[in-house]
């Protein structure tokens, strides 16, 4: 999906797609049920387009940034797509009084700021500021073999979005910098456990990739953008990207948790929200998203496998007539549509649901 909201939200999907707060204890275990609670919205939803203002100037970031507005009667929905239920949303409305969590939010490969537009919107109406880029060589508008062989860009890319928002534009008059979370789907996923600390680990890609085995879809997107082929690109992959001023972390059916160190893994020292799709249609559970919450600390991790959620289902909700119109233009990308109405609304307010309890407690 680019920004004139094309028919399709990514090109050759069918290859490559997949992959991709205080620090209190979670309210419950990995493996807890899914939330039953629900969450009164007060607030409107408004949206606004953002450019990142900073001296790196070979890697613009540009994207949406969805915040409360008072008007929560007000939320209309462009009609722009033929295949995408577009959120509801004040575009450019005034922001209401207060101070606001941040959440910022990483696409998934070749996604872009609108996969996750229902989600900035619904927590706009909740009492969020959430804010999306598209990250430049990986995105559906802004595709770069180079830019995506640096994939140690993108966490920082989330780490520039936070310094910009809360140092260096008037949004940081209404951001509370204390209760500041990234969440991030597929690769975004992965992206935002590499900004919460987890790290990059050449040897497991080594053998992961290079070896005798062959870990499912993280290798065939790592090895075409020749992730970590020099010593120089292995050292930038290894680094530690923390961002300290993040305090939680949702990931939304990640890939690449195979080639994240297990050190690393054991030692993240802020909450982490595992949310995977029990379809398990994209991406292989036991060495994904439970290989993740397994690995990480038991007491700071939240693992729920949502029953019957697929990949796609962290994304928009499709029109009736979106799986035929991309059977027909877009052979192959029909797949982001199945069960991607109906069934998809309710996945999202599971989704909402377990993503608001775990940033408001």
């Amino acid at each position: 999906m680019t920004s004139s909201f094309p028919i399709s939200p990514s090109r050759h999907l069918p290859m490559m797609l997949a992959l991709l707060a205080l620090t209190v204890l979670p309210a419950r275990p990995a493996g807890a049920a899914p939330a039953e609670t629900t969450f009164s919205a007060t607030f409107g939803p408004g949206v606004q387009e953002f450019q990142v203002q900073d001296d790196q100037t070979d890697r613009p970031l540009a994207g949406h940034i969805w915040y409360p507005t008072p008007t929560p009667n007000h939320a209309p929905r462009a009609d722009r797509s033929k295949v995408w239920q577009m959120a509801p949303a004040d575009p450019g409305a005034e922001v209401a009084d207060g101070t606001y969590p941040l959440l910022v939010v990483s696409h998934g490969m070749f996604g872009n700021t609108f996969n996750q537009a229902w989600l900035g919107s619904e927590l706009a109406r909740h009492g969020h500021v959430v804010a999306m880029v598209n990250h430049p060589g990986t995105s559906s508008f802004l595709r770069d073999p180079l830019q995506a062989q640096q994939l140690w860009e993108r966490p920082k890319d989330l780490s520039r979005l936070i310094t910009h928002l809360t140092e260096r534009s008037t949004w940081r008059d209404f951001i509370d910098q204390s209760r500041v979370s990234a969440a991030g789907h597929s690769l975004g996923g992965f992206t935002v456990m590499l900004a919460g600390g987890a790290r990059f680990d050449g040897d497991l890609y080594d053998k992961g990739c290079f070896g005798d085995t062959r870990i499912p879809v993280v290798c065939d997107i790592l090895r075409g953008w020749s992730v970590a082929e020099t010593p120089e690109d292995r050292r930038a992959m290894e680094q530690n990207l923390r961002d300290s001023r993040i305090r939680k972390i949702i990931s939304l059916d990640l890939g690449g948790a195979p080639v994240l160190s297990r050190s690393s893994l054991s030692s993240v020292a802020i909450p982490v929200l595992v949310l995977g799709a029990g379809r398990a249609d994209m991406l292989d559970q036991d060495l994904e998203s439970r290989a993740l919450a397994s690995a990480l600390p038991k007491a700071l991790t939240v693992h729920i496998e949502l029953e019957d959620a697929g990949h796609f289902d962290f994304m928009g909700v499709c029109k009736p007539e979106g799986f035929a119109i991309l059977q027909e233009h877009e052979p192959g990308d029909e797949m982001v549509c199945v069960k991607g109405g109906a069934d998809r609304e309710l996945q999202h307010q599971r989704i909402l649901n377990e993503i608001l309890m775990f940033l408001e407690n």
